[in-house]
C-alpha cells in the first residue's frame, strides 16, 4: 500500500509537551496557505488559525529538496546556481515518489534547510558540487574530495551505490544507524557530518575533509612521535569519546585506521572516524553484537556468547588502551603472526607490561595504561578518570581551553535566522537554538591525585626522565602494526563471527597525484 506524505498525528504525540524548533507559512502550488511546525521528529501542518491535524514523520524515506530557478549558462563549465524559489518535501515509496512543493521567501527556506539537514536526506546532488578527485574506496562506497558550489566549502563526499549496499545483510539498516549516530554528534574530535544527499541510485554523505592522514599512516611511515604528542593524541580521542559516551553511544571500532588528523603534523587535531559499528548502549538489541577489529577489541566483546547481551561504553577505553600501548612501545599488544593467533591473544587479553619500552617510561604513564587495559570492564577506568589522570590532566585542560577559545572566535550561529522568524509566534517556547553546540564539560580536578606533594615531586622527576626516554616510534622501530581484518568480514577463515556492516568508511589516505576533475560515469 502506498504511503501518503501526510498522516494523522499519533495519539501519543502531545503538542503541549514538545518543543517546536521552527515554524512558518508556505504557499502550495494551488495557492492555499499552510502553516508548518517543525518538531524534533515530526513536521505538523495546519491551515491558518487552526490546530494542526496532520504530520510528516522525519524518517529515512522522507527527503527534502531546495528548488532553484533555472538560469542561462555562460558555457558548459558554468555551474552557477539560480536563486532559491521553493522547498519540496518527498517520500520515497520505492516504486514512486510522493512530492509536495511549498513556496516561500529564500530566507525562510534556508532556515528550514538548517532545521532539516540534521534530520533527513536532501534530494539531488550533482548540480550542487564540484568533484575533484577520488581519495578512498570501499566495497560499495568511494570517497571524493569535493567543493560545495553554493559556498565553496571543501568536503569529503562518500558516495554509496544504493543497490549494492542495500542488498547486503543489514546493509540499509547499517547505513541508517551510522547516519543517525553521526547526526547526534558535535565535537571537534569527531568527524563532522555536514549533510546527506540522495538520488535514485546513490547516497552521498558530505563530511569534514581531513588532510592530516591517519595514525596508521604515521606509524607505517615511521614518523617520530614523542611523549607530548602521544598525550595530545590520547586526550583528543578521549574528548571525542566523552561526547559519545555522554550521549550513551559507543564506537566499538577504535583502531589506527579510524584515528585521523585534520592537519599534518598537528597531533592535537586528532579526530575519530568511521561510525559504522557505533551504537547506543541501551539499544534493545545491537545490530552487531560481537564486532570490531581483532587486536583492538575489548575482551567483553570478543568473548561474548549471548548475542542479545549488553556491555558498556568502557569497551572503547580498552581499545584506546591498545592504541596507547602501541604508541608507547612500538609493538601491538597482541602481535601474533596470523589472524587466528591475534584473535586468540585478544580473547585471552594477557598483556605484557614488563617489556623494556614500558620500564623506561614514567611510572604514572604505565599506571594509566594498566587502568585502561583492565580486563574486567567493571574495574576499568572511564573517560573522565582518564582525563583527570596525572599523565593527561594538564594536556586535557590546555586543549579544552584552546578549543573553547577557537569556538568563540569561529562559531557562526546560523539559527539566528530561525529564531528571528519564530519570534512572530510567541505561543511557542523558542528560547533555544536548533543546534546548541555541545561543549565538553570542564574537567574536575581529582583532589587526591594531583595535589599530593609526593606525586608532584615524582612527576617532576619522571618528566625529566621522559625527555630521554623516547618511545621506539621516535627511533623508527615499528613492529607488527598491521591491523587484522574486522570481525565479521565474510571470509571462510572467520565464519564464527557475526557479519559486520557491509560498508566501512574508506580511509582518507593522502594522494600525491592531482587527478583531473572527476565526472561521474553514471548520472542518477
Amino acid at each position: 500500500m502506498q504511503q501518503k506524505l501526510w498522516i494523522p498525528i499519533p495519539h501519543d504525540f502531545n503538542i503541549q509537551n514538545q518543543r517546536v524548533y521552527i515554524q512558518g507559512e508556505f504557499t502550495k502550488e494551488n495557492g492555499k496557505v499552510r502553516v508548518l511546525y517543525g518538531y524534533d521528529q515530526y513536521i505538523l501542518s495546519s491551515k491558518r488559525a487552526s490546530q494542526p491535524k496532520k504530520c510528516l514523520k522525519l524518517e529515512f524515506d522522507v527527503k527534502f529538496e531546495i528548488l532553484r530557478k533555472p538560469i542561462p549558462k555562460k558555457d558548459k563549465d558554468d555551474d552557477s546556481l539560480g536563486p532559491i524559489i521553493g522547498l519540496q518535501l518527498l517520500r520515497d515509496n520505492n516504486e514512486n515518489m510522493v512530492k509536495l512543493r511549498l513556496n516561500a521567501d529564500s530566507q525562510q527556506i534556508l532556515a528550514w534547510r538548517s532545521y532539516l539537514v540534521p534530520r533527513i536526506n536532501q534530494w539531488q546532488f550533482h548540480n550542487m558540487f564540484r568533484v575533484y578527485k577520488k581519495i578512498g574506496k570501499g566495497n560499495f562506497a568511494s570517497v571524493y574530495q569535493a567543493e560545495r558550489i553554493e559556498d565553496n566549502q571543501s568536503m569529503a563526499i562518500k558516495a554509496f551505490a544504493k543497490q549494492g549496499a542495500y542488498r547486503e545483510e543489514n546493509g540499509k539498516n547499517s547505513i541508517i544507524n551510522e547516519l543517525k549516530i553521526m547526526r547526534q554528534l558535535n565535537n571537534t574530535h569527531l568527524m563532522k557530518l555536514y549533510e546527506v544527499y540522495e538520488t535514485n541510485n546513490s547516497l552521498y554523505v558530505a563530511m569534514e575533509l581531513l588532510e592530516g592522514g591517519s595514525l596508521y599512516d604515521l606509524i607505517k611511515d615511521k614518523v617520530k612521535i614523542n611523549l607530548k604528542q602521544i598525550q595530545q593524541i590520547i586526550v583528543g580521542i578521549l574528548l571525542g569519546l566523552q561526547e559519545m559516551h555522554n550521549k550513551e553511544i559507543m564506537h566499538r571500532d577504535l583502531k589506527l585506521e579510524n584515528i585521523l588528523f585534520k592537519k599534518p603534523n598537528k597531533m592535537e587535531s586528532v579526530v575519530i572516524a568511521d561510525f559504522g559499528l557505533a551504537t547506543y548502549v541501551n539499544e534493545p538489541e545491537y545490530l552487531y553484537c560481537r564486532c570490531g577489529t581483532p587486536g583492538f577489541v575489548a575482551p567483553e566483546i570478543i568473548n561474548i556468547k549471548d548475542m542479545k547481551s549488553k556491555y558498556s561504553s568502557v569497551c572503547d577505553i580498552y581499545s584506546l588502551g591498545l592504541v596507547f600501548y602501541l604508541l608507547l612501545t612500538g609493538k601491538s599488544a597482541f602481535n601474533g603472526k596470523s589472524y587466528s593467533t591475534v584473535v586468540k591473544q585478544n580473547r585471552e587479553a594477557n598483556i605484557n607490561f614488563d617489556i623494556k619500552q614500558l620500564q623506561n617510561l614514567p611510572g604514572y604513564v604505565v599506571d594509566l595504561l594498566k587502568q585502561m587495559l583492565e580486563k574486567d570492564p567493571k574495574k576499568r577506568v572511564n573517560v573522565e578518570r582518564c582525563l583527570n589522570h596525572i599523565f593527561l590532566y594538564d594536556t586535557a585542560r590546555q586543549m579544552i581551553e584552546d578549543e573553547n577559545q577557537d569556538d568563540s572566535l569561529d562559531e557562526i550561529d546560523e539559527n539566528i535566522q530561525i529564531q528571528s522568524m519564530n519570534d512572530n509566534f510567541s505561543q511557542f517556547d523558542l528560547t533555544k537554538n536548533v543546534y546548541s553546540p555541545s561543549q565538553s564539560p570542564g574537567l574536575v580536578q581529582s583532589p587526591g591525585l594531583v595535589l599530593r606533594k609526593e606525586i608532584k615531586q615524582q612527576k617532576q622527576i619522571d618528566s625529566q626522565k621522559a625527555v630521554v626516554a623516547d618511545s621506539p616510534l621516535i627511533k623508527g622501530k615499528i613492529e607488527s602494526v598491521d591491523s587484522a581484518k574486522t570481525i565479521g568480514t565474510p571470509t571462510k577463515k572467520c565464519s564464527v563471527f557475526s557479519p559486520s556492516p557491509t560498508l566501512k568508511p574508506s580511509k582518507f589516505s593522502k594522494q600525491t597525484q592531482n587527478n583531473p576533475l572527476l565526472k561521474y560515469a553514471k548520472k542518477d
